[in-house]
């Protein structure tokens, strides 16, 4: 049995894997840690398993295409570890992260959840163009997270009893699966604990899953409208779940932004909207509260 899992999902990335793939290994010669990694080709039609396979001690399995929730799940089946990590192949992790985060385990076995924080970076991995992550959840977590995710999944690693109380990915969400696990295991009681010193990797890629607005919209309303039905009749989950949406309608306000600059955009732009009555009435709160300098 391992000490460490870390489980890298692959679709149509095999370029990126490497990268992925040699941050994992980096981190044994780092801390001198017991770890296993894991690449699950999700029916990727660009050879990503062979080049997992070119990796000395990486487990490489191959499967039909069945989505990134699916794939992951099927890694934790196959993984050993006592904790287990997600890095998507387009991700990274910094020298040391797992370092740290075994550290702060060891120092506090009662924790179920370590947490860190991603440089957002662009496409090349080069140029930092943000962070994500660095919330403090060591109180009251689920609350917490009702208002908003607090990082990609890169940035937590999960104790495997945990994962065994709570469940795995829910593969009928095609977005905010990572949000919905984490909602679930603070749901049940996990305690979480921030390390700084956990530091990853977090590419924005043309065509991701995060980038498709109108996905990420539905299905990250799905997640809070089922999450606060785990703490029924909860006035903080009415409280947060508000804080909640406004949060989600705002992350998508970007995406909304480029649809609209594109060639015919304005109209699509309104179509989506249309569709999605509930996230054109936080759009056009938004707009109100700017006008009136709020």
């Amino acid at each position: 049995m391992a000490d460490f899992s870390i489980i890298i999902p692959c679709y149509k990335q095999a370029h990126l894997l490497p990268k992925a793939i040699e941050s994992a290994l980096q981190q044994k010669q780092d801390g001198d840690l017991d770890l296993e990694v894991i690449v699950v080709d999700d029916g990727s039609p660009d050879a990503a398993a062979e080049v997992a396979g070119r990796y000395e001690g990486v487990i490489v399995i191959r499967q039909a295409n069945a989505g990134l929730s699916a794939a992951r799940n099927r890694g934790i089946l196959r993984s050993t570890g006592r904790y287990l990590l997600f890095l998507d192949s387009d991700d990274f992790l910094r020298p040391g992260m797992l370092a740290a985060a075994a550290r702060a385990l060891a120092q506090d076995p009662g924790i179920d959840v370590v947490h860190g924080l991603a440089d957002v970076v662009d496409e090349g991995g080069e140029r930092i163009l943000a962070e994500f992550g660095g919330r403090d959840l060591s109180v009251d977590p689920f609350h917490i997270l009702l208002r908003g995710n607090v990082g990609p999944p890169v940035t937590f690693v999960v104790r495997r009893e945990a994962l065994a109380r709570a469940g795995v990915f829910d593969t009928g969400l095609r977005s905010c699966e990572d949000w919905d696990l984490w909602l679930r295991i603070a749901a049940g009681g996990a305690r979480f604990s921030l390390v700084r010193e956990m530091r990853s990797g977090y590419r924005t890629v043309p065509g991701s899953m995060s980038k498709n607005l109108e996905v990420m919209w539905r299905t990250g309303s799905e997640v809070l409208r089922r999450s606060v039905k785990l703490h029924p009749d909860c006035r903080l989950c009415r409280e947060a779940q508000q804080a909640g949406f406004a949060s989600l309608s705002l992350s998508v306000r970007p995406l909304l932004r480029d649809v609209v600059r594109a060639p015919g955009g304005a109209l699509r732009g309104a179509r989506i909207l249309l569709r999605n009555p509930r996230l054109l009435a936080w759009q056009l709160r938004w707009i109100l509260k700017r006008g009136l300098g709020q």
